[in-house]
């Protein structure tokens, strides 16, 4: 099963140029067997998409990606986030502690993408269970920062096309041995490290990545 693990959509995403219909529609005609939905500082698309879910026979998962003061997060599992007026001012380790309380899975987004600072929080925070070693925005430079880092640390790979358009999606993915088909069995299978990283070579077709 390969699944799409960091995706935007415009309703919650204003960065973002597909709606969830889109977004299910392009996953399809990519080879995909799931998505998760992962939208900047919200989970509103859970609530509101419930009734489209229940349509199509094609697994969305939701997620979300939290802007937190020393880099972006995203985790799955979650039944709430963390009261705040802006996550910018949410250090990281709070985040961490808030998905670990929850028993979700966390992981660093494009850590290596801009700022230096993003380096000292993976070295500093606990509770941090990946790395996205493989993100469809960022330059090679940065993916192979990101995978030194979780070799180091010794976190679980993992990769995500961080698609904000159709075209974008499943640039990178991750693939399962087994069907999920819920968002408690995405996180077990995160979390157990059973994952591996593929890239979209072209329609339906997916391979292996270094990690």
């Amino acid at each position: 099963m390969i699944i799409d693990l960091h995706v935007h959509e415009e309703q919650f995403s204003s960065c973002a140029s597909m709606s969830l219909e889109e977004a299910v529609e392009s996953a399809r005609n990519h080879g995909l067997n799931g998505i998760c939905i992962t939208n900047h500082d919200s989970m509103e698309i859970q609530r509101l998409a419930a009734a489209y879910l229940h349509t199509v026979d094609f697994p969305v998962f939701i997620g979300v990606e939290v802007t937190t003061m020393h880099g972006d997060i995203i985790a799955f599992g979650l039944h709430s986030l963390p009261e705040a007026k802006t996550f910018y001012n949410t250090p990281a380790q709070d985040f961490i502690d808030h998905v670990n309380a929850q028993g979700g899975f966390c992981f660093a987004a494009h850590p290596f993408r801009d700022v230096l600072a993003n380096r000292r929080f993976l070295e500093s925070v606990q509770g941090l269970h990946g790395i996205e070693i493989y993100n469809g925005g960022n330059s090679d430079k940065s993916n192979s920062k990101a995978r030194d880092a979780c070799r180091r640390l010794g976190l679980v790979p993992v990769a995500g096309s961080d698609a904000h358009d159709v075209d974008t999606l499943g640039t990178y993915a991750m693939w399962f041995p087994e069907p999920i088909a819920d968002t408690p069995a995405l996180v077990t299978a995160l979390k157990a490290g059973q994952g591996r990283p593929v890239e979209r070579k072209g329609k339906n077709e997916y391979t292996f990545l270094a990690t």
